[in-house]
């Protein structure tokens, strides 16, 4: 188990990971470090708390977006799914009516078909 130390919102922490994952780590503080910077650039000075309270929210937000663009699309190709069986079964029923049209309309002294 390595440990890291990852600067947040200007204060450092360390934390536990597996041996391997130091660098995952960095990148995902860095970025969470840039977003400390912009709080408190558009906000000003805030607590260490309240700075990685209002960290967590922004993360929420973005995953609460995520999920909802996502359901959104699964929900288009569902659709789209849907409409393509919908166009197949309609095209099969139209070929069955025909046929069967093509039966019912049939002279009953016509020379029956094999299928017959």
């Amino acid at each position: 188990m390595a440990i890291v130390s990852l600067k947040i919102g200007e204060k450092f922490y360390k934390f536990s990971c597996a041996d391997g994952q130091e660098n995952y780590m960095r990148g995902l503080a860095e970025n969470l470090d840039a977003r400390a910077a912009q709080l408190i650039k558009s906000i000003g000075f805030m607590q260490e708390g309240q700075l990685l309270a209002m960290l967590c929210l922004l993360l929420a937000e973005e995953k609460s977006q995520l999920e909802k663009n996502t359901n959104a699309a699964l929900l288009d190709e569902t659709k789209k799914e849907i409409a393509e069986r919908l166009n197949n079964l309609s095209a099969k029923i139209i070929g069955l009516a025909t046929d069967l049209e093509t039966l019912v309309h049939q002279p009953a002294d016509a020379p029956k078909t094999e299928e017959e």
